[in-house]
């Protein structure tokens, strides 16, 4: 032991190597924190605290110390953010923040339970109600600018956090903790309304046009056969002045000899009435909508700010010049709104006589509306399906400061034209290849003859003798149980212990209940049949374990990296020649 001591001595003194001591821990725990706040990860964390130690020449200390190091860094940085969250908040919206976890008057359920429940269905009271919880998340004046300068990571695991914890679960957390996750939690929650309240309109509109659909279409069924009737009587009635014309004889005697002179007049009314329109009759659907359009209209438009692009303006206008009109007593309908938007198709309806006709008017912008948020030209400020494209994008601040240092994250040219200059050099280059090898008749496959090319069809990329072996490998191969089997690729990967508690970090206890959870996920049975058809774990173990230790990005490929190390190194064959050298006795 001693020799061992005297001999790393040597070694830091050959390579300029000095312990690891008391100053240096205090040092690194304050260089650790932002590294801490870049990420949640404590491996990628160690990971650059070793590489520091190295560049500083200082030797790494045990595992014990870089654990308490990386942790202590993680905690501070925990704290830090949610400091960062409620800095700015006064006394009373914390105490409103902690008023949302005591239960409605009247209700079973929390207020935050009842925002966070964003589910609804297709009708006008579920639009309404949505837009009530949404109105109460803004109420709490929870700014969305406290998340920036934090990590997205760390936002998204604590708005997973936030979606999952029960309202004793909140109480039961520190205050500083409880805020933070509460902040982000609402901040969370109005954006998933947002989204939701849009979706819902679209599939409201939607539906109103597919009822008027629906009694076009049973209209049309309903008069078939007096189509059938009408349109036969009038196909006699044209025969007979063919025929009467082409005999000289009298054409009113031949109409009156199919359908007597009295009769016409109601024929044609009829044949009138059965005419349809082609396509949609908006002036129709205006009538029999108007009153869903003003149960639903006001109060979205009310909700959100509305931008889009340059050629929406006019719809825009109509939407800010509604809102106006909404707000008031409703009595006298605008004259003066915008008709840019107004199709050839809706003018029919929208416009009568020159002026705007309310109703027709109304159903067109809403229809218009709900056409420019799905193609993306109109956004909600808020949302994050909806929002618009430069939001989705590296923000300028950011994209400035890298494009300056040259951390730019694209392997093209910054500059446009240069891009372009590259692209027709290699355009031209690989032209002049082709053109070279036609010329020689050397095109791989190809041959040009009489001004005609001609590709010979590709061969089957596997061999008949190859999949026929293929075939008599895997009918050798025993069959398994796909549980047996997954308890096997654990027991070779450690592939469980990848899915690790969304709030502590730690793995599951039983690896069993976590590979029966993901069993239900990808065979869609779900925790309810599986529970049914096994015995391993009940339906609220699953539930349990698929909303903790499995939710979206919990099994990312940075966690599950162990994994796919692990069959890398152990592949199939391998594994076979272990199981049958241990099946193998020993010769003496």
């Amino acid at each position: 032991m001693e020799l061992t001591g005297q001999v790393n001595q040597v070694l830091r003194v050959a390579f300029g190597i000095r312990g690891f001591t008391q100053p240096d821990f205090r040092e690194m725990s304050s260089w650790l924190l932002p590294v801490a706040l870049a990420t949640t990860r404590g491996e990628a964390a160690a990971e650059a605290l070793l590489s520091e130690l190295r560049r500083r020449g200082v030797a790494a200390p045990g595992p014990t110390v870089i654990e308490r190091l990386v942790s202590s860094a993680m905690l501070q940085a925990d704290r830090h953010v949610a400091q960062m969250l409620i800095a700015d908040l006064p006394e009373a919206r914390l105490r409103a923040l902690d008023a949302l976890l005591d239960v409605l008057p009247g209700g079973a359920v929390s207020t935050l339970v009842w925002m966070r429940d964003v589910t609804g269905a297709t009708k006008a009271k579920a639009l309404t109600d949505l837009i009530a919880r949404l109105e109460a998340a803004r109420a709490l004046g929870v700014d969305p600018a406290a998340l920036s300068g934090i990590h997205e990571e760390r936002v998204r695991r604590l708005a997973q956090e936030g979606a999952r914890l029960t309202a004793q679960h909140f109480r039961a957390l520190t205050p500083l903790r409880r805020r933070a996750a509460l902040v982000v939690t609402v901040l969370d929650a109005a954006e998933r309304l947002i989204d939701e309240i849009v979706g819902l309109f679209d599939r409201l509109i939607g539906r109103l046009f597919r009822r008027a659909e629906r009694r076009s279409d049973a209209r049309m069924q309903q008069d078939a056969r007096a189509v059938n009737d009408t349109l036969r009587l009038l196909a006699d009635v044209g025969d007979a002045l063919i025929e009467a014309r082409a005999a000289g004889g009298d054409v009113a005697n031949a109409v009156g000899a199919v359908v007597p002179w009295e009769r016409l007049p109601d024929v044609l009314a009829e044949a009138r009435r059965l005419i349809r329109p082609v396509g949609p009759d908006y002036a129709v659907i205006a009538t029999d909508s108007h009153a869903l359009l003003r149960r639903i209209g006001p109060a979205f438009l009310a909700a959100f700010t509305f931008r889009g692009v340059r050629a929406v303006a006019s719809l825009l206008d109509a939407a800010d010049a509604l809102k106006v009109f909404y707000a008031g007593d409703r009595r006298r309908f605008p004259e003066d709104l915008p008709r840019g938007f107004v199709r050839p198709g809706w003018r029919a309806a929208a416009v009568r006589d020159g002026a705007v006709d309310p109703q027709g008017y109304e159903l067109c912008f809403f229809a218009e509306l709900r056409d420019r948020l799905r193609a993306g030209d109109i956004w909600v400020e808020g949302g994050r399906q909806y929002r618009a494209v430069e939001d989705q994008l590296i923000p300028k601040p950011v994209f400035a400061a890298m494009k300056q240092t040259g951390r730019l994250p694209v392997v093209a040219p910054l500059e446009p034209d240069a891009w372009l200059a590259e692209r027709r050099a290699l355009l031209d280059r690989r032209l002049g290849d082709v053109d070279t090898r036609a010329a020689a008749d050397a095109l791989p496959d190809v041959r040009i003859a009489d001004g005609a090319m001609r590709i010979t069809p590709l061969d089957a990329a596997v061999p008949d003798a190859a999949q026929a072996f293929a075939d008599r490998v895997y009918a050798r191969l025993p069959r398994v149980r796909i549980t047996n089997l997954l308890e096997e690729v654990d027991g070779l990967t450690g592939f469980t212990g990848c899915f690790t508690h969304l709030r502590t970090g730690l793995p599951a206890a039983a690896s069993r209940v976590v590979m029966t959870a993901v069993l239900s996920d990808a065979t869609n049975l779900g925790p309810t049949r599986m529970a049914e058809a096994c015995t391993v774990a009940t339906y609220k173990q699953l539930a349990w374990t698929a909303g903790w230790h499995i939710p979206a990005r919990t099994a990312s490929p940075s966690r599950c990296g162990k994994s796919a190390g692990s069959s890398a190194r152990c592949s199939p064959s391998t594994g076979w020649r272990i199981r049958r050298s241990a099946a193998r006795p020993r010769s003496s």
